[in-house]
């Protein structure tokens, strides 16, 4: 039923950024390369200005002065301006590479196989939303655009030293090169400490983020003080690692800031050993100003982009990563009204579901009609909700023939197969909203439905009046449903289930912390009342509900075992009866 996910993975998704709308790339390449020209323009005429200050005064050295400052601020500030309009296209970039690696990432958090062995924890995927992205999408608007106006400067000085000063600069660029190199050598241990960084700040952010989910039971149970030093070892290790990058970082910047310093006295040098007594004043400001203002933010900046490019190549790897992940097809929102009265069947013929080689679903064969309650029970392990899984196509399976209202599964598209279905699984997920919202699982839900809300609320025993809910449909739940007790959840989700209103109903355990009272209300009123001409298939360990089901499955590793009412396979399988004497009270 799953397509084999083909949305282009494979790709490398820095090639992708890299190549993506390329004309605006060329645009910023071109603004720094001119702007880098416009730059070493200012030199040129500070060389040509000094020089004739300093020559005997005649008539025209008035003109040559306001000509070179007036060339001087116009080259100086048009360079500024293109530096700044690179900025301004770098940012609209970076906005862009940021939606679109969210707006993907969210297309595929929806989409994520249940049965995925590689699946992310939450802490993982909240890292990739809250840090990732942010840190990919600077790609643009830091590092590209930052890396073509401190490379451009120093692969463009040495023409601008023989053009201005007619010397051979190869020399100091040897001097230059060593520095950035044994600078990189630094950054390339800053660009490994980032990633462990990273990584020990998501592991640790996962820790917490579950430590702050289930803080109630941790609490009840004693276990705040394990949790604590679990999260303090993981921080020790991080500090650690933190203070190596501090003392490599602070090593690197070091270097960075004092090689100015050195390369100024060594151009000097050079020049008056090349020039001797023809030197001048405008040649000595001129190297120094492209050596002590042009070079000094590139010498020292440069390695410092190479630690950002490995952080940003590192947040590609790790989105892409998670779009790596086993998806389900792309599915569209499809959702049909029903008549509650339509006839529907199933039809699952040599259905297997294997997994890492070890087979947990083995030759199901299921035939069930429309209007029949069929319960599943069997040990725990034994395949129980997986058989609803399958059903509900959120676990790959294998199969002969697989039937929902005689057309076959293939025939339809993911979204159409489950418009069948309500689904009330173990793990209930309660909307951080009221209690209107989380039983038409919908926010701002209109004040219209309440009746039917109200209903639905009703036939699930949940009495607003005696569940201490003060503002009725507005009580407000809280987050991860805390303000609710466990057979509170069970009821909202059936209410749920209910307000849905689909032809097939899949609940997987759904009674467990409801009281036998409770219960039987529920099977009397809805179960086998209102969703009488629906399916139903239940999950369950209560023995109580068995005898009112039209078919019980015994389910044994993965197999049907027995089929048929429950007196009937009671009355038959010894397996049967040994398992209801092991949960009977």
């Amino acid at each position: 039923m799953f397509k084999k996910n083909n949305n282009n993975e494979n790709n490398y998704l820095f090639y992708k950024i890299i190549f993506m709308r390329p004309h605006y790339k060329v645009y910023i390449f071109l603004i720094s390369i001119i702007a880098t020209i416009f730059s070493l323009m200012v030199p040129y005429y500070q060389k040509i200005l000094l020089d004739n200050l300093l020559k005997i005064n005649t008539l025209s050295i008035q003109n040559i002065f306001y000509k070179c400052l007036f060339f001087m601020f116009i080259f100086a500030f048009l360079s500024q301006l293109l530096f700044f309009i690179g900025k301004i296209l770098s940012y609209g970039e970076s906005n862009y590479i940021k939606k679109w690696l969210s707006d993907i990432t969210y297309s595929k958090a929806l989409r994520l196989k249940n049965d995925n062995k590689n699946k992310l924890s939450v802490g993982h995927s909240l890292s990739i939303y809250a840090n990732d992205i942010h840190t990919a999408s600077t790609l643009m608007d830091e590092v590209f655009p930052n890396i073509m106006s401190y490379v451009l400067p120093i692969l463009m000085a040495p023409i601008a030293i023989i053009f201005i000063l007619d010397m051979n600069p190869s020399l100091i660029f040897c001097l230059i090169f060593s520095i950035l190199f044994l600078n990189f050598s630094f950054a390339f241990r800053q660009s490994k400490f980032f990633f462990k960084s990273k990584l020990h700040a998501s592991n640790r952010l996962s820790y917490v983020n579950e430590w702050i989910q289930n803080i109630r039971i941790i609490r009840t149970l004693g276990w705040t003080r394990v949790i604590e030093k679990k999260i303090q070892d993981l921080r020790i290790v991080e500090t650690k690692n933190r203070l190596q990058m501090v003392t490599n970082g602070t090593t690197m910047n070091s270097i960075g800031y004092s090689a100015p310093f050195f390369v100024n006295i060594l151009s000097v040098y050079i020049l008056v050993k090349v020039k001797g007594n023809d030197i001048s004043a405008g040649q000595i400001f001129s190297l120094l100003w492209i050596f002590g203002v042009l070079l000094t933010r590139p010498m020292r900046m440069l390695p410092i982009m190479l630690v950002s490019f490995s952080d940003c190549f590192t947040s590609l790897k790790r989105i892409q990563s998670y779009w790596n992940q086993n998806l389900e097809e792309k599915s569209v929102n499809y959702s049909p009204e029903f008549d509650s009265n339509i006839k529907t069947n199933i039809i699952i013929k040599n259905l297997s579901y294997k997994i890492d080689g070890m087979l947990l679903l083995d030759n199901i064969n299921l035939e069930i009609k429309s209007n029949e309650f069929i319960a599943i029970i069997g040990e725990i392990g034994s395949g129980k909700s997986l058989i609803l899984q399958a059903i509900l196509n959120i676990i790959k399976v294998n199969y002969s023939e697989f039937k929902i209202n005689n057309k076959p599964v293939e025939e339809m598209s993911l979204s159409q197969i489950r418009s069948y279905f309500c689904y009330v699984p173990q793990d209930y997920f309660i909307i951080n909203s009221n209690l209107r919202d989380n039983v038409a699982f919908e926010y701002n839900t209109s004040p219209y439905q309440d009746q039917r809300i109200l209903d639905c609320l009703e036939l699930s025993q949940f009495d607003i009046k005696n569940e201490n809910m003060s503002f009725g449909l507005d009580t407000e739940i809280g987050e991860r449903g805390v303000n609710l007790s466990g057979g509170q959840k069970q009821r909202v989700a059936i209410a749920r289930a209910c307000f849905s209103d689909r032809p097939i109903i899949l609940l997987d355990d759904c009674l467990s912390a409801l009281d036998v009272n409770t219960e039987d209300k529920i099977n009397e009123v809805l179960f086998n009342s209102v969703w009488k001409n629906k399916i139903r298939i239940l999950v369950t360990h209560r023995l109580s509900i068995l005898s009112k089901c039209d078919k019980v499955l015994f389910i044994r590793n993965g197999k049907i075992i027995e089929n048929g009412s429950f007196n009937e396979i009671y009355n038959r399988s010894e397996s049967v009866r040994d398992f209801v004497s092991s949960i009977s009270p």
